[in-house]
């Protein structure tokens, strides 16, 4: 990477980030059902804040803190041969553990940064880390 970007090849102006699910090596019958914590998606807690100062620009109290600190629960399914990986649902035929692979590249296909999670992690909860990488990595975009 650090070759390209002295070659003056690198055009980290713009990103295309993807994803693609890859199958773990899990059978997927053989698993335990766990209930877990609900992440919330990295750009809530910038919401929470914007909403408290615009209720504080418009003369109105801000939301109490328990509003937003409401802890859902969900239950999953953890494969037993393979507990990092995370159970997938493409349509109603194909359910599998899997792992997904996040990858953001410059406009001549350049990878810039990637980052693998478990197959059941939405690309919502990824962008923000990945797009961070790509910044340590290239010092672009900002």
């Amino acid at each position: 990477l650090k070759e390209i970007m002295h070659q003056g090849l690198l055009h980290a102006d713009h990103l295309f980030i993807d994803s693609t699910h890859v199958k773990a090596s899990a059978n997927k019958r053989k698993y335990d059902k766990k209930v877990v914590r609900k992440e919330t998606r990295a750009y809530e807690e910038k919401l929470q804040l914007e909403l408290n100062m615009d209720r504080e620009e418009h003369g109105k109290k801000p939301f109490p803190p328990e509003k937003f600190e409401k802890e859902e629960w969900k239950e999953i399914k953890e494969s037993t041969t393979d507990p990092e990986s995370g159970y997938y649902v493409k349509d109603e035929r194909t359910k599998q553990f899997a792992y997904s692979f996040h990858a953001a590249t410059d406009e001549k296909g350049f990878v810039l940064g990637t980052i693998v999670t478990p197959g059941n992690v939405h690309d919502s909860h990824v962008l923000q880390p990945l797009v961070e990488r790509v910044i340590q990595n290239v010092q672009k975009p900002i």
